[in-house]
């Protein structure tokens, strides 16, 4: 398996000032949806795509129900899910109220099946979204 990307010149938003700099950029093959899933995980179960689907459905209500309660939710060797919150600090615990929260992030540690999988790849360089538009419309 390779991880495709392409190069993109951008510049340091820190130190706009200095020259622009080449990036990698990761390019997705193409997006895979949860009915696609289903339907591959059924060929290697004795589920049909149906139950499968019901399974995926029922799972992500319920990872939503218990991340809503603050929960973090282990999806054993996949990773973990949990809510982040960011804040503006206040000077005492008195002064802080929930003004002051800032937003809420959905944070994911990766488990040991993707952290594998990330180690495993190589890279394949490929043309950018852009240039892969404009490619095609000059034929």
């Amino acid at each position: 398996m390779s991880l495709k990307y392409s190069l993109a010149e951008l510049r340091n938003p820190l130190r706009p000032e200095e020259p622009k700099r080449i990036y990698a950029r990761s390019q997705t093959r193409e997006e895979v949806d949860v009915y696609r899933l289903a339907r591959e995980t059924s060929y290697s179960s004795s589920l049909t795509e149906g139950d499968m689907l019901n399974a995926i459905f029922a799972l992500f209500y319920k990872i939503g129900e218990h991340l809503a309660d603050g929960d973090c939710v282990s999806l054993a060797d996949f990773g973990k899910f949990q809510y982040q919150i960011s804040s503006s600090g206040a000077a005492t615990k008195e002064e802080f109220n929930v003004g002051c929260i800032r937003g809420v992030k959905l944070h994911f540690r990766p488990g040991r099946m993707v952290r594998t999988s990330v180690s495993d790849h190589t890279f394949e360089r490929v043309l950018s979204v852009k240039a892969r538009k404009e490619a095609k419309k000059n034929g």
